[in-house]
């Protein structure tokens, strides 16, 4: 199957920053698109150029990028608009299969659903409305633009949330839920863990990384766990300021700051802590939980992201909204049977399940 996989944007942009990067190969859906390779499939991605890496890369598929038109009124970290990609499109749509795109609230999806709705599935991730402009920007696509022109496509949800939110909206839900796929070339789990735990994040407010340091705090100060360690692998705005707070503490031989890691270098990080850790305040299906389960890695989170409620019901961790030391403890007390109950759904969360169940889905879709 010839496969299309429609996502302008690449990563996550802070304060309207797109942060170019050497290589986009760590990207959710570059590793989405080594999962169908993986499944047999040939794949395609179309991406804004805004994302393009810095440096010439080889794949196991193909991309292609698209300028931004109008970036001050469709800015490409929020709503790019792909210059010539309706276009393009329409010339190379009978190449594709299937073609898959990254949410209903995107120029790139509407102009799909305008050229090749029977072969369209929307992936969905968002379960509310944007908050920018009062949610009328959003309210007025969800309710008139979708409405009017994607009830013919097929709905994938990336989350129970996010199903019973596009289920407002459009008709073709498929009740089955695609989450984002880790690499299991390259996450996998190991056959014990650290007395460490491990926080791969963005250092940026919304991700409240000073919380999950306050905590650790809590729990090091109790002398059984004094020796425990917390792994930080990211960058961002607030570094200086997190290692600041962790001196202020005198905790700087407990918490290791690692600057931002390809996954290939996080990887051995990941298998072998007692939990990831999250607490933030503002994300969806955030990438780096299915990483860390695939791991074999519980993880503790607040009720946030839109996988809280899978880790809980799974036993994949803790999910509690102000998790204390308290729950770290009981990760450390219980860890082979959370890192069991990772270990036994890894498989339904790696690219290539998840391909799979994606590509399955769709012919179901095209059968009925």
């Amino acid at each position: 199957m010839n496969v299309l996989l429609i996502n302008l944007i690449l990563t996550t942009a802070e304060k309207g920053v797109i942060a170019r990067r050497e290589s986009i190969k760590d990207t959710m859906i570059c590793n989405f698109a080594r999962g169908f390779v993986a499944a047999g499939h040939t794949v395609t991605i179309a991406a804004a150029q805004d994302f393009r890496p810095t440096t010439a890369e080889d794949y196991e598929f193909e991309v292609v990028y698209f300028a931004s038109r109008w970036p001050k009124v469709f800015k490409p970290h929020l709503l790019p608009f792909p210059a010539n990609f309706g276009q393009w499109l329409r010339a190379h749509e009978r190449e594709y299969d299937m073609v898959v795109t990254s949410e209903a609230f995107s120029i790139g999806t509407l102009m799909a659903a305008r050229v090749c709705p029977h072969k369209l599935v929307i992936w969905q991730e968002m379960a509310y409305h944007q908050r920018m402009m009062l949610k009328l920007p959003s309210r007025f696509w969800y309710n008139v633009v979708a409405r009017a022109t994607m009830r013919q496509c097929l709905v994938v949800a990336r989350s129970q949330a996010a199903q019973q939110f596009i289920a407002q909206y459009l008709p073709q839900v498929s009740p089955h839920i695609v989450d984002h796929g880790a690499n299991a070339q390259v996450l996998y789990p190991g056959d014990e863990a650290d007395e460490a735990f491990i926080v791969v994040s963005q250092l940026v407010p919304r991700k409240r990384v000073d919380t999950i340091i306050n905590a650790f705090a809590r729990l090091v100060a109790k002398p059984e766990y004094a020796h425990y360690k917390l792994h930080i692998v990211g960058d961002g705005d607030q570094a200086q300021a997190l290692r600041e707070q962790v001196k202020g503490a005198r905790l700087e031989r407990n918490v290791l700051f690692h600057g931002f890691l390809r996954h290939h270098e996080m990887a051995p990080l990941l298998r072998r802590a007692k939990a990831m850790l999250v607490n933030t305040s503002m994300d969806l299906n955030m990438v780096s939980i299915p990483e860390a389960i695939v791991s074999g890695t519980p993880v503790v989170t607040n009720t946030m992201p839109t996988t809280a409620t899978f880790i809980a019901q799974n036993h994949l961790g803790i999910a509690r909204d102000e998790w204390d030391e308290n729950d770290l403890i009981d990760i450390i007390d219980h860890y082979d049977d959370y890192h069991a109950a990772c270990v036994a759904v890894r498989d339904g969360l790696t690219n290539v399940g998840c391909a799979k169940r994606m590509v399955q889905i769709f012919n179901d879709w095209k059968k009925s």
